[in-house]
């Protein structure tokens, strides 16, 4: 009896755990990006008063799967994707939601020009 009470606290400390990692309604744990369902992945790109979050962070992405960029900007703008091709985002004031896929395998930078700023670094496999 004792030795299942042990394993069973393990097993809750474990999902509890786990609980604290998992995705969010919107695919996504942290601000800058992660994978959501079916490789998804969604990066929250926040620009106002002429600075830009996330700050460069790496994010993984999958080839040929989407990546959602959900931005909210002060400013309308364009952000461009250094991939093979390269792709130019367009986006408005206020919120909006781009959907882009990378069909190359490795680093892709995703930049503000305007602000001369790397918003993340899409680590694509």
């Amino acid at each position: 009896m004792r030795k299942t009470l042990v394993v069973l606290a393990a097993l809750a400390a474990t999902a509890t755990g786990l609980a604290g990692c998992s995705s969010g309604s919107d695919g996504g744990p942290g601000p800058a990006g992660s994978s959501g369902t079916a490789g998804r992945t969604t990066v929250h790109i926040t620009i106002e008063g002429g600075t830009v979050t996330p700050h460069g962070d790496r994010v993984d992405a999958e080839v040929g799967k989407p990546v959602v960029l959900h931005i909210e900007a002060d400013r309308s703008g364009e952000i461009h994707v250094h991939s093979t091709p390269e792709q130019h985002v367009d986006f408005p004031e206020g919120t909006s939601t781009r959907t882009l896929t990378i069909d190359k395998p490795g680093i892709v930078d995703v930049e503000d020009h305007a602000l001369d700023k790397v918003i993340v670094q899409l680590q694509v496999s």
